[in-house]
């Protein structure tokens, strides 16, 4: 079988050279239209028209590209393959066109190309200039700036070789979602901020026996459990949790007389499985490092109204920093202090206190006035101790027998 590149080479071979450079010469002299459709007239392109949307038809010359071609009829070579879509029987490879193939040619509306429309440009009329007055000053008229609406980004059609590009248009819808109101006190503020309370105010508690491994496998005692590490753990007071139960995970550290122990929780877990003596849980969030022999206990229910903050107070009532989480100098905001004073005085998780100096003697005799210190929110209260998220630190001096009152109030 003879291809088509076949027929045209053998039909423009010369058997002899000097033939061929003859011929060569004469069509060069003689047929201009054979030059490159680039280098065409646009009244010498053999074209026909037909009646379908504007659509003609060309016949290929020497040279011919569909790239050429879409740049000559639809001023984009970009739109080759609106052409090369209607002529798929005719075009094997977009690559290749012969001559004397005819081809048809889609219209400009067919491809969505706009049609230049020739617009009268308006001659502004200068104004004429009033004479300037000696002494006063000139009127200064600010032009009202003109409104454009914009629509939305438009979005870019997509094309295709073997669809019509007006079927081939995505339109993409984006809708506003509405943004979720803060929270005072957040969920996870309040399971990680540590409290100060007698222990047995904890009520019933577990223990972390040993991670979930397969037999005869070991983990040493200082291990850390990652997050959705699983372990077993002990039943609270004896009493087996339900099945997807969040217990908190915590260890009781120094204690601070009279008000009972510092109780730094270490993360969260869920309860995957209940078994005779012991729980299967997943830890799910991670405050410190998760350690064999933390203990357990149910996890306090937190649910606090998004959008509602504490409100000024002319006077609340006023208490005393007792101690700070580490036993160290606090250095930033972020830390968390206690203060005497907890929910058997009203005071609830939200409530934002004062820390101050107050006025005071110098060495020399001197009243000092009182100073603003800094200034902490409760993240959790027992029922004679808060603990404060310190906000705002203006002197680095926050330390145990500082005094403290209540500023802002959650409402009731």
């Amino acid at each position: 079988m003879i291809s088509r590149r076949n027929r045209w080479r053998r039909a423009t071979t010369c058997p002899s050279k000097c033939l061929l450079s003859i011929a060569a010469m004469l069509i060069a002299a003689l047929l201009p239209e054979a030059l490159p459709l680039q280098a065409q007239e646009r009244q010498q392109e053999p074209v026909t028209q037909t009646a379908q949307e504007g659509r003609r038809v060309h016949v290929v010359r020497e040279g011919d590209t569909l790239w050429d071609l879409a740049n000559f009829y639809l001023s984009d070579p970009f739109l080759w393959p609106e052409i090369y879509r209607l002529n798929t029987i005719v075009v094997e490879d977009p690559h290749w066109i012969y001559p004397a193939e005819e081809l048809v040619v889609p219209g400009p509306e067919e491809v969505g190309v706009e049609v230049p429309v020739e617009v009268p440009v308006e001659v502004p009329v200068e104004e004429p200039v009033e004479p300037r007055v000696p002494g006063e000053e000139p009127e200064v008229i600010i032009p009202t700036p003109e409104v454009i609406e914009v629509p939305p980004e438009e979005i870019e059609e997509l094309r295709s070789i073997f669809a019509a590009a007006e079927i081939m248009r995505a339109t993409l819808t984006y809708r506003r979602e509405v943004p979720v109101p803060a929270v005072a006190v957040s969920a996870s503020d309040f399971y990680r901020s540590a409290i100060l309370l007698p222990l047995d105010e904890l009520g019933p508690r577990g223990e972390i026996i040993d991670p979930t491994a397969p037999r005869g496998f070991r983990v040493q005692p200082l291990s850390t459990i990652p997050r959705y590490g699983r372990v077993y753990v002990s039943h609270p007071g004896g009493e087996p949790p339900g099945l997807g139960d969040r217990v908190l995970l915590f260890r009781v550290e120094r204690r601070v007389r009279p008000y009972g122990y510092v109780v730094r929780p270490t993360g969260m877990a869920t309860i995957a499985a209940v078994h005779e003596e012991v729980s299967t849980a997943v830890v799910t969030e991670v405050f410190e490092r998760v350690l064999i022999g933390d203990q357990v206990m149910e996890a306090e229910s937190f649910e606090l109204e998004p959008g509602v903050f504490a409100e000024p107070v002319p006077t609340g009532p006023s208490a005393e920093l007792v101690a700070l989480l580490d036993e160290q100098p606090l250095v930033a905001v972020e830390d968390f202090v206690f203060i005497s004073i907890g929910r058997n005085q009203g005071i609830t998780v939200g409530d934002e206190f004062e820390m101050y100096a107050p006025t005071r003697q110098s060495p020399m005799g001197l009243n000092l006035p009182e100073e603003h210190i800094g200034l902490g929110r409760v993240v959790r209260v027992t029922e004679e101790t808060a603990t404060l998220r310190v906000l705002e630190m203006r002197h680095p001096t926050v330390d145990v027998g500082l005094p403290v009152r209540l500023v802002r109030k959650m409402p009731s």
